[in-house]
């Protein structure tokens, strides 16, 4: 029988698997959400009609409908967890620089990912203050989480893909690794976590309980002087019995 500490460790993995890297996927989360509510209410399809299509009821204006939301208007109305001082401050990365002699000029769009290690420190930073933008400008569209959709694709992140229920603590990262060709990377690397006080709904993590995830990442570039994005990344627990795992497989 597995022991209840055991038991809530796994827990703790699989919600943070859900994408960690810093990729942080979160295709599984969705599923997770959806599958979810789904066995909460099993009767809810059916009372409301099923997959009946309904009759469109959008305002309209002078004919034409709404004009869709602009990502900058979506982008305004999330929190964020950025300081009003960020670049005063020591960069989340961990380079012992400020964060506007480090991050900050890549998250402001001043300057360029011209390394993968670059891709790497200034997504951990961007997830550490809840930079959405940043997330998909850095996503090759090859990566299983790149939406076309940039609008839908924020609001998921927004909703469950930005950790909010877990500090980031410390990342550690290893040297690049040579790819196929010059423009394939990878990096191996770990993100240790701890859960906050204040879980989000869901959340099955012990507050100030820590959690180490491994990722070995994929980057890519379209040529010499272009810059790097994350394309994948194969993610790993330290929890017994789960080491050797690729959890997002």
């Amino acid at each position: 029988m597995v022991s209840a500490t055991k038991s809530l460790s796994l827990c703790l993995t699989f919600y943070l698997v859900v994408g960690i890297s810093t990729g942080f996927s979160t295709t599984t989360s969705s599923i997770r959400h959806n599958a979810a509510a789904v066995a909460r209410h099993p009767t809810d399809l059916a009372a409301k009609g099923g997959n009946k299509k309904k009759k469109a009821s959008a305002r309209t204006t002078k004919g034409f409908g709404a004009p869709p939301p602009k990502l900058e208007d979506v982008l305004s109305k999330m929190k964020t967890r950025t300081p009003d001082n960020a670049n005063e401050v020591d960069c989340p990365c961990g380079s012992g620089k400020t964060h506007g002699q480090c991050c900050g000029p890549f998250l402001s769009g001043e300057k360029k990912c011209l390394t993968p290690s670059d891709v790497l420190r200034t997504r951990y930073t961007a997830f550490t203050w809840r930079n959405i933008k940043y997330i998909m400008d850095t996503t090759h569209e090859t990566c299983r989480d790149y939406r076309e959709d940039r609008v839908a694709w924020a609001n998921d992140l927004n909703k469950g893909g930005m950790f909010d229920s877990f500090s980031f603590v410390k990342l550690d990262a290893g040297e690049e690794e040579d790819g196929e060709n010059e423009n394939e990377s990878f990096i191996e690397f770990k993100v240790t976590l701890r859960a906050n006080d204040n879980p989000t709904a869901g959340s099955v993590a012990v507050a100030g309980q820590e959690t180490v995830i491994s990722e070995r990442s994929r980057f890519l570039r379209a040529g010499a002087d272009e810059p790097w994005t994350y394309a994948s990344g194969d993610v790993r627990s330290e929890v017994a019995g789960l080491e050797d795992v690729a959890l997002n497989s």
